[in-house]
C-alpha cells in the first residue's frame, strides 16, 4: 500500500549484486536446524550474513554525490520484487529440508504455548510472570492552578518561560529600509539602479535579500533560548539569600552567570571561521553554541524542556513561544558506574577513558563523528566555565573567582585545536581533565548544586521576571564597496555560507544601536506557576492482565559466548519451546582478536543480510500458523547482552534495534515486543521484573473504576499514533517534496465491556512509503486503517502526533509554513471519508517538568479544566487549546536524584483549521468542554498511560507511551543504519515495508 512518485532528483538503488551473493550463499549451508525433540528451531542467519559480507558486492548507489539517504528509489522495481521472491523460495526450500518429513503447520503450531503456562514469579531470568496478580488501590488526584493561593500550600511548582517576538511582519520592510539607507550612505554613483535591483530582490524568493530573512528566521530562536537560560540564572541570583550559609555556592552562581555572559561576548566577537578539529571531525564553535541547547552538557545549568505552545498573530506580527524550564543539577548519568554529569562529561574529554577509546573505534562513522563533536564541544565549554586557580593554594581568595579570565588562558588551547595533531590535542585534553580534578572543581559544582536544590525547594512564590531584549541584525553584514552596491551585491559573502551570518545576529539589551540594520523587540517572561490539590476525592481504579487464549512463540537472541550462552542454557534452553537466533557478538567490533575487521562495505552487507533474512524467515514461519492461532499469537523477543550500557557491543546494539524493527513490522498482524537483559553480571530480581513488565506491556489489560465502574459511557475509542522517517533524499533542499518518507503508525483499541470494565490493547501497527508531497495529502494507509476500524465499530478516533511547534520566528510567510503536517485538513478529510459518524480528534503532546514541594501519595495527578490550563499555555487567537495535563505521581528511582517529575501536556486544534472538514463543536465537546465524552476520553487516556506502566516499588504511569513510534527511541530512528558509503543513511523499516508488500499478499 505504498504510493511512491518517481523522484528524478533522488539516487537510484540497485541491490542486484547483494541479492545474487545471498542466493549463492544460501545453498551452501542450511540455516535452519531443528532440535531432536522439535522444541527449538535454530536459525543461523549470522553465519550466512558474515559469509555474504566477505564476498564482493557492488555499491547499491551508483552516484553518491549529495545523497543523504537512499533505500527504496529502485533502479528496477520489478527485478527487485523477483529477487525477493527467489530468496524467499530458497529459504522455504531450506526449511522444508530441515523439517524432513515433518509437517510445517504442525511443527510451527507445536512451537507455540499457552501464555497462561508462564504464570509464576518474576524473580529470575526467564519468561515467568505473575499475570494473575491484580493491581489495586491505584489513584489519580485532580490538581488546580490558582495564582491567588499562597505558594506555601502548593504541591508542585513549574518554571514557565514565555518568549514573545513583536513586529515580525515588519522585518522585511525594516530590512529593506535599512539596505536603502546603506545604499544612500555608501553608493558614490547614481543609486537608482541599486534601488531597482533591491526591489527585484525583495520580490524574488531565491534572492540574497530573502535568503537573509530565511536564515534570520531559522537561526534566531536558539539565541533567544540561550539568553533566557542566563536570565533565569540571574533571576535566581536576585531572589536567593546569599546569607543562608552557602556563600561559596552563591559566589559560584555569580561566576557561572559571569562566564556564560563572557562566553557569549567572546563568541560574538569572533570574525573568523572558529573551526576546530579532532578525529577527522570539524566543529565550528560559533555554530554549535548558537543553538538553544548549547549549554546542556554543563552539569549545572537551566535547560528548556517542553514546547507547550506556539501562537501567531498574523496581523500584528506577534509570535509567542511557551516553554518549560528546569534545572540540571549534576545528576547521575551512568548508573552502572555511579557517575555524576560532571564526571561523565570529563570522561568524554579524557582520551584515556575506555568509553572515549571505544567510541572513536566505533565502526559506525556517524556515531564516531558524533562522539568527536561531543569531545570538542565539552573541551570549550568545560574550559571556559570551570578553568580556575587552585582553590587549595595559600593565597587563594574566594572572591577572586569573579575575576578569573578564561579567555586569555583558552587562546593557546584554541590554536592547538585548530591544528592537525590529534596526539597533541589528546595531551591537552588530559591536562584539562587533570586540572579540573586537581583544582577542586567538583567541590565547587557540589556547593552550587546544594544552593540551587535548596532554592527550588522553597515554597514561597517567586515574583514574575520580565526582561526586554532586541533581535538585532548588524549593518556589518552589508558591503561597503560602492561598485558592489551599485550592481546589487548588497551583502557579505558570509550570507551564502549559512550559519556564518550568526555573527551578525545578536540579542541586545537596548534598542539604541547605531550599527543596527534592523531590530525586532522581544520580551522574555519567567513565571512561578503553582499547582494545588483539588477538592475532589482521589479517583481509585485497578487493572489486571487479560491473557485468556493467547498463544506465545518466544524468539531468543543469544550471543554464542559466555556469559550469555551459559545463562541461556541455564534459564531458557530446556524451559521453553522457542526460536533461537544465535550470533557472534564480536562481528562488528573494531578490536576483535584473531579476526579480520569488517570494513564499511562488509558492515553494510552484514546488516542488510540480517535485516532481510530475519524478516523472511520469521514471515515464512508465522504465515503457516493456523488462523485461530494468528489472531491471538504473542511473539516475545528476548535478548541477552554481554556489553554494558556505556560500552555496548556493536553487533548486540544492531540486533537489538533490528529486533524492535521486526516487532513493529510483525505487530501489523500479531502481538510482538522485544526486551533485552544485560548479563555481564546476573541481573537482580528488581531489574528482571522491570524488564518483563516492559516485555509484556503490549498484552491486553482490563481497567475498572473502584467506586463507580458504570460511570463510563463511551463504548469504543481508537488511539492512532503517527510519525515519519526519511528513506531517500538529497542533501540540498531542491525538489524537497520528492523526498521519500515512511509513514509509521500504531493503533491502540479501548473498549468498554458489559461489566463496565475497560479493555486496552494494541490493535495493529502500520507503515507505508510515500513521496513527501503525497504523505501530507491523502495517505492511503491512514484512510484504510480508519475504514477498517470503522467496520469494527470504532467511530471516535484520538489522532496523536508530537507537537509541531517550530524553531522559527515566522518572519517569512510561505505556503509550506502553513502546513500542519499530519494534522493537515487534507489528511483529516481523507480519514473521515465523508462519514458523518467518524469523529477525528487531532491531538498534540509534549512533556515538561515540575518540582514537588510536598509528599505525593497518589500514582498520578491531572488537570483537565481548560480554563485553568490557560495558565500553562494560552493562545490569544484560540487556534490551539491545552485540554489535559497528566502528572507522574510517584518518584521513580532514587528520590534524592529525581528532583523533578514529568508531565505530559495534551493540546488540540480547534475546528477553524478544518473548514468544511470537521465541526468545531465535535472537538470542543470531546476535548475542551466539561462533558461526559471528555471525561470518558481522558479517563481512557489515563488508563492507556498506566497500561504501559513502569514498575519500581509502586506502579507508575508511562509518561510517554508513544516513544515506540515517535522520537529518538522510536522504531523509525532505530531503523536507520549507515550505507556502504557511510555518511548515507539506509532505512531498514522503509526497506522491509517494500519487502512485505511483495511477500505478504494480504498486506
Amino acid at each position: 500500500m505504498n504510493e511512491l512518485r518517481e523522484g528524478d532528483n533522488l539516487a537510484r538503488v540497485n541491490y542486484d549484486s547483494l541479492f545474487e551473493q545471498i542466493l549463492q550463499t544460501l545453498p551452501e549451508q542450511n540455516l535452519f536446524k531443528i532440535s531432536n525433540d522439535s522444541q527449538i528451531l535454530k536459525i543461523n542467519i549470522d553465519e550466512i550474513a558474515a559469509s555474504v559480507a566477505k564476498k564482493k558486492v557492488e555499491n547499491p548507489i551508483s552516484d553518491t554525490r549529495f545523497v543523504r539517504s537512499a533505500t527504496i528509489n529502485f533502479a528496477n522495481e520489478k527485478k527487485f520484487g523477483e529477487k525477493i521472491g527467489e530468496i524467499k523460495d530458497c529459504l522455504q526450500e531450506n526449511l522444508n529440508s530441515a523439517l524432513q518429513e515433518k509437517n510445517l503447520v504442525n511443527f510451527i503450531e507445536g512451537l507455540t504455548t499457552n501464555l497462561e503456562s508462564f504464570q509464576g514469579k518474576a524473580n529470575q531470568l526467564g519468561l515467568s510472570y505473575p499475570f494473575n496478580e491484580p493491581y489495586t488501590e491505584l489513584q489519580t488526584q485532580e490538581l488546580i492552578l490558582d495564582s491567588d493561593k499562597n505558594g506555601s500550600d502548593s504541591l508542585l511548582k513549574f518554571a514557565k518561560l514565555t518568549i514573545t517576538v513583536q513586529n515580525t511582519q515588519q522585518f522585511s520592510s525594516q530590512l529593506k529600509e535599512g539596505v536603502k539607507n546603506h545604499i544612500s550612505d555608501f553608493c558614490e554613483t547614481d543609486d537608482r539602479d541599486a534601488y531597482e535591483i533591491l526591489e527585484s530582490q525583495v520580490n524574488e524568493e531565491l534572492s540574497d535579500f530573502n535568503l537573509l530573512q530565511k536564515l534570520a528566521d531559522r537561526e534566531t530562536l536558539g539565541k533567544l533560548k540561550r539568553e533566557a537560560i542566563i536570565i533565569y540564572l540571574e533571576h535566581i541570583e536576585q531572589n536567593i539569600d546569599s546569607k543562608e550559609g552557602n556563600n561559596k555556592g552563591f559566589i559560584y552562581l555569580q561566576d557561572l552567570i559571569r562566564r556564560l555572559r563572557l562566553m557569549e561576548e567572546y563568541l560574538d566577537e569572533q570574525t573568523d571561521d572558529f573551526e576546530v578539529y579532532y578525529a577527522g571531525v570539524t566543529v565550528n564553535y560559533k555554530d554549535v553554541f548558537a543553538r538553544g541547547e548549547a549549554f546542556d552538557a554543563l552539569p549545572i545549568i537551566p535547560t528548556i524542556e517542553g514546547n507547550l505552545g506556539e501562537s501567531r498573530d498574523k496581523e500584528t506580527g506577534k509570535v509567542q513561544f511557551t516553554l518549560g524550564l528546569k534545572l540540571q543539577l549534576n545528576g547521575k548519568v551512568q548508573k552502572d558506574r555511579g557517575q555524576t554529569s560532571f564526571e561523565y562529561n570529563l570522561d568524554i574529554i579524557n582520551p584515556d577513558d575506555s568509553e572515549h577509546k571505544a567510541k572513536l573505534a566505533d565502526p559506525d562513522i556517524q556515531s564516531r563523528e558524533s562522539f568527536a563533536r561531543k569531545v570538542l564541544i565539552r573541551v570549550f565549554l568545560y574550559y571556559f566555565i570551570f578553568a580556575c586557580d587552585d582553590s587549595s593554594a595559600e593565597n587563594y581568595n574566594l572572591d577572586d573567582e569573579l575575576n578569573y579570565d578564561p579567555i586569555s588562558k583558552f587562546e593557546p588551547v584554541l590554536i592547538k585545536l585548530k591544528g592537525n595533531d590529534d596526539n597533541e590535542k589528546k595531551g591537552i585534553f588530559r591536562g584539562i581533565v587533570r586540572g579540573l580534578n586537581e583544582r577542586g572543581v567538583q567541590e565547587k559544582v557540589e556547593s552550587l548544586r546544594i544552593l540551587l536544590k535548596n532554592f527550588i525547594g522553597k515554597k514561597g512564590r517567586l515574583p514574575v521576571c520580565n526582561e526586554d531584549r532586541f533581535i538585532t541584525i548588524s549593518r556589518e553584514i552589508l558591503n561597503r564597496d560602492s561598485e558592489s552596491l551599485s550592481t546589487g551585491d548588497f551583502f557579505q559573502e558570509d550570507l551564502r555560507e549559512g550559519k556564518k551570518i550568526l555573527k551578525y545576529i545578536s540579542i541586545d539589551n537596548s534598542s539604541v544601536n547605531v550599527n543596527a540594520l534592523c531590530q525586532l523587540p522581544v520580551s522574555i517572561k519567567i513565571e512561578d506557576i503553582r499547582y494545588f490539590e483539588g477538592e475532589s476525592t482521589p479517583e481509585k481504579f485497578q487493572f489486571e492482565y487479560d491473557i485468556e487464549g493467547i498463544k506465545v512463540l518466544p524468539v531468543f537472541w543469544i550471543p554464542n559466548t559466555n556469559p550469555c550462552l551459559r545463562y541461556y542454557q541455564k534459564f531458557f534452553e530446556q524451559k521453553y519451546k522457542h526460536i533461537l537466533l544465535c550470533y557472534d557478538n564480536q562481528r562488528l567490533n573494531e578490536d576483535k582478536k584473531n579476526q579480520e575487521n569488517f570494513d564499511s562495505t562488509q558492515r553494510f552487507v552484514y546488516r542488510f543480510t540480517w535485516i532481510l533474512l530475519s524478516y523472511l524467515c520469521l514471515y515464512i514461519l508465522l504465515d503457516q500458523c493456523q488462523k485461530e492461532t494468528r489472531k491471538l499469537l504473542f511473539m516475545p523477543m528476548l535478548r541477552l547482552h554481554q556489553g554494558t550500557s556505556e560500552n555496548p557491543f556493536h553487533a548486540e546494539k544492531f540486533l537489538a534495534n533490528l529486533s524492535k524493527l521486526l516487532c513493529h513490522i510483525f505487530s501489523q498482524k500479531y502481538r510482538c515486543n522485544s526486551q533485552g537483559f544485560r548479563v555481564n553480571k546476573l541481573p537482580s530480581s528488581f531489574n528482571i521484573r522491570n524488564g518483563l513488565n516492559s516485555l509484556y506491556s503490549v498484552l491486553p489489560k482490563k481497567f475498572s473504576l473502584t467506586d463507580n465502574p458504570q460511570s463510563l459511557k463511551l463504548e469504543k475509542l481508537a488511539i492512532i499514533i503517527v510519525s515519519s522517517r526519511e528513506s531517500d533524499a538529497k542533501k540540498d533542499n531542491k525538489n524537497s517534496q520528492d523526498r521519500k518518507v515512511t509513514l509509521i503508525g500504531e493503533v491502540v483499541g479501548v473498549e468498554r465491556l458489559e461489566d463496565g470494565s475497560v479493555k486496552i490493547q494494541p490493535l495493529r501497527t502500520f507503515d507505508s512509503n510515500y513521496s513527501l508531497r503525497n504523505m501530507y495529502g491523502k495517505p492511503s494507509i491512514l484512510i484504510h486503517t480508519v475504514k477498517d476500524l470503522y467496520s469494527e465499530g470504532y467511530q471516535d478516533f484520538l489522532y496523536v502526533a508530537q507537537a509541531i511547534y517550530t524553531s522559527t520566528l515566522h518572519i517569512t510567510q510561505r505556503e509550506e509554513d502553513e502546513e500542519l503536517y499530519f494534522m493537515s485538513p487534507s489528511i483529516i478529510k481523507a480519514m473521515k471519508q465523508g462519514q458523518k459518524h467518524i469523529k477525528i480528534y487531532p491531538v498534540f503532546y509534549d512533556k515538561y517538568y515540575v518540582r514537588p514541594l510536598q509528599t505525593i501519595k497518589t500514582n498520578s495527578l491531572y488537570i483537565q479544566d481548560t480554563k485553568q490550563l490557560t495558565n500553562i499555555a494560552e493562545d490569544s487567537s484560540q487556534e490551539a487549546v491545552v485540554f489535559f495535563n497528566l502528572f507522574n505521581g510517584i518518584f521513580v528511582g532514587n528520590k534524592e536524584e529525581r528532583i523533578y517529575r514529568g508531565v505530559i501536556s495534551y493540546s488540540t486544534l480547534l475546528g477553524k483549521f478544518y473548514p468544511g472538514v470537521m465541526d468545531d463543536a465535535d472537538i470542543r465537546e470531546a476535548l475542551v468542554l466539561d462533558s461526559q465524552l471528555k471525561n470518558d476520553i481522558l479517563q481512557y487516556l489515563t488508563f492507556f498511560h498506566f497500561s504501559r506502566f513502569e514498575r519500581q516499588s509502586k506502579v507508575s504511569l508511562k509518561l510517554d507511551p508513544y516513544e515506540n513510534i515517535i522520537g529518538d527511541e522510536g522504531v523509525g530512528a532505530l531503523s536507520i543504519f549507515p550505507h556502504i558509503t557511510e555518511k548515507i543513511n539506509f532505512n531498514g523499516l522503509a526497506f522491509l515495508t517494500e519487502v512485505s508488500k511483495i511477500v505478504d499478499i494480504d498486506f
